[in-house]
C-alpha cells in the first residue's frame, strides 16, 4: 500500500525530531524506500505549485512553505547524522553500518581510516619522545658534537681556524652543519614516494591525506612523512635546487 503525502511528511518529521533530540544515530528502517518516498513527496508538492494559477496564490504559498520545511528537515537531518559520525570516528568508536545510509557508509569509512592513521602517528611520536629520539634532541646532540670539535681544534692550533679550513659564522656563532639542521627545521613538508598501500590519514596540519597506492607521490607534513619513512612505507624524494 502506497503511503500518502501526509504519512511521508509525518514520518520525516518524526525521524528529524528523534535525530535532533538524541546523541545516538537514529535507526531508520527501509532506508532506500524512505528516500524514494521523500523524493516522491517533493515531486508531488512541486507539481501542486506549478498547477496553481494566479487566483490560488494563497494555496501556492502554503505549498511553497511546506516544500521549504521539507527541504530544511532533510538537510538538517543529514547534517546532524554527519556530525555524529564525525565525533564517533574521531573517538575511533565503531559504528554499525546497518544504521547508516549508503552515502554515509563511505563517509564513515574514510573518516575512521583517517583518524586511525592520525592516532597511529601520534603513538609513534610519543614513543619517539619517550625513547629520547625526538628531533630537538638530535639537533642538540649534533650541536654539542660540533661545538666540542671546535673547542678541540682551538686548543690544538689557532692557525687552523684562521686559515678558514673550518668556517664559522662569527655573527650567529653557528657552524655550517648546524645551519643545515636549522634549514631542515624550517621545512614543513616532505615529498615522498609510497612503497606500500596506505589508508587515508589526518596530517599535522589537520588536512586529510590519501588514501595512497604503492608508487604514489605526495607532499605530506614532515611529522607524518617521517613516521611513514621509519615504517618503510615511503621513501623521501630529495630535490636538489
Amino acid at each position: 500500500m502506497d503511503k500518502t503525502q501526509e504519512e511521508i511528511y509525518l514520518f520525516l518529521f518524526r525521524a528529524w525530531k528523534i535525530e535532533a533530540t538524541s546523541n545516538k544515530i537514529g535507526k531508520i528502517k527501509d532506508k532506500d524506500i524512505i528516500l524514494k518516498d521523500i523524493q516522491f513527496l517533493i515531486n508531488k508538492i512541486k507539481e501542486s505549485i506549478e498547477k496553481c494559477d494566479k487566483k490560488e496564490n494563497v494555496i501556492k504559498q502554503i505549498h511553497e512553505k511546506t516544500l521549504e520545511n521539507i527541504l530544511y528537515m532533510i538537510k538538517d537531518f543529514f547534517d546532524m547524522r554527519s556530525e555524529k559520525i564525525l565525533k564517533l570516528s574521531r573517538k575511533l568508536q565503531k559504528i554499525d553500518e546497518e544504521i547508516l545510509f549508503p552515502v554515509e557508509i563511505e563517509y564513515y569509512k574514510q573518516l575512521y581510516s583517517a583518524f586511525k592513521g592520525d592516532s597511529k602517528t601520534k603513538k609513534f611520536l610519543f614513543a619517539s619522545i619517550e625513547n629520547n629520539h625526538s628531533i630537538p634532541n638530535k639537533i642538540k646532540d649534533e650541536k654539542e658534537i660540533s661545538n666540542n670539535n671546535i673547542d678541540q681544534i682551538n686548543s690544538n692550533s689557532t692557525s687552523i681556524v684562521e686559515t678558514n679550513e673550518i668556517s664559522i659564522d662569527q655573527e650567529s656563532n653557528i657552524s655550517p652543519n648546524n645551519q643545515i639542521l636549522k634549514k631542515n627545521q624550517d621545512e614543513e613538508y616532505y615529498l615522498i614516494r609510497f612503497t606500500k598501500n596506505i589508508p587515508a590519514l589526518v596530517g599535522k596540519d589537520l588536512k586529510i591525506y590519501g588514501p595512497f597506492q604503492k608508487e604514489d607521490i605526495a607532499r605530506l607534513p614532515i611529522q607524518n612523512a617521517s613516521i611513514l619513512i621509519e615504517e618503510n612505507a615511503a621513501i623521501k624524494i630529495n630535490i636538489e635546487s
